[in-house]
């Protein structure tokens, strides 16, 4: 989205600048202020707190290019500018048009105030009237935001106002008529004709190996004295009505030692012909897990299961399972199971 060029209706050849934000981004809105001296409608450089401009200054000074692009927007964070130890801000975005018969779904990255809004709809209604996408009248509506988080789009004349909106609207006054350009110019791959789809674009970067981590680290768990781990603390009563919730409390290892990723840490067991089969996991709303650190110089912990039984639940015979690791002194980590008595649901 930088120095991304491309025409206006009228033919004006226009761009995108370098991400920024200015000082009524600070100022917060007015069910929201922000703290300090900040405040909207901030776009007069000669009423800036020099002090600001000074904290500004050492983190990124914005240059001569950069401060008439994002003109008449006094720049308080250059994000676009700043990379370490990563891009501030999105600088590559996901922008998608979706269609189902003459339904058109907008999916912007960016919060559109109510009359960014209008006019991105407006423009790709028009545009769809024009290709004879659909016989029927076309139906536009914009999800937002989705893909990733680009502060606001304003309209031209609400980034020259620069109230919280326009001043966290970060490609400057072009943005708006950026993504609109950049959605209507792709509509051709929606027709029912279309038999190709657009270009790949660039990708985002990959943080995940060098993300800043200020999550301290699991030291050790350990059960209770004369106690193991997946021990049962507190069993759930014998019988239950659908609607009832069930509790069982283990004694647990920190969840950070084994995410469990399309795994599970809880599950709902139900006997089937001798059987035990799995009829809930992490991923029913119904049951939930809840990790308490007991004592952290022990690294004692307990996991509290609660199923919060549908009343559609079925009658039969259950119990439930919780799935551990536990992490030793020296690093070694070790998986566990602990198991409830069972229950009946009727």
């Amino acid at each position: 989205m930088s120095y991304y060029t491309f025409p206006l209706a009228n033919g004006t050849m226009v761009q995108t600048c370098p991400a920024a934000l200015g000082y009524s981004f600070a100022g917060g809105t007015t069910d929201g202020p922000g703290a300090f001296d900040f405040t909207q409608n901030e776009n007069d450089t000669s009423t800036v707190n020099p002090l600001w401009e000074a904290v500004r200054d050492v983190l990124k000074t914005p240059g001569p290019e950069q401060i008439a692009c994002q003109s008449p927007k006094p720049i308080l964070l250059d994000v676009g500018e700043m990379s370490v130890p990563y891009e501030w801000t999105p600088d590559i975005v996901d922008i998608q048009l979706l269609r189902v018969g003459q339904f058109f779904i907008i999916v912007s990255p960016s919060e559109a105030t109510t009359m960014s809004g209008r006019r991105w709809k407006a423009a790709v209604k028009s545009a769809a009237v024009e290709m004879s996408l659909t016989a029927a009248e076309p139906e536009v509506v914009l999800g937002a935001p989705a893909n990733s988080y680009a502060h606001y789009v304003a309209t031209e004349e609400e980034y020259g106002i620069q109230r919280y909106e326009g001043a966290s609207t970060l490609y400057g006054p072009n943005t708006l008529n950026a993504y609109i350009n950049l959605t209507v110019s792709n509509m051709g791959y929606l027709s029912s004709a279309s038999t190709t789809q657009p270009p790949s674009g660039p990708f985002p970067p990959n943080n995940v190996n060098n993300s800043l981590d200020f999550i301290s680290p699991v030291v050790y768990d350990n059960p209770p004295f004369f106690q193991s781990f997946g021990d049962v603390l507190t069993q759930p009563a014998t019988s239950y009505t659908p609607g009832d919730v069930i509790t069982a409390v283990f004694v647990g290892a920190n969840p950070r030692n084994n995410l469990r990723l399309e795994g599970t840490f809880t599950a709902v067991e139900q006997l089937n012909g001798g059987e035990w089969t799995q009829v809930r996991s992490d991923a029913d709303w119904s049951l939930v897990y809840t990790w308490t650190s007991d004592d952290e110089l022990l690294g004692t912990s307990s996991v509290t299961i609660d199923w919060e039984s549908e009343l559609t639940a079925e009658a039969g015979t259950y119990r439930i399972h919780y799935y551990g690791d536990s992490k030793a002194l020296g690093g070694a980590i070790t998986s566990f199971e602990g198991i409830s008595r069972s229950f009946t649901l009727s």
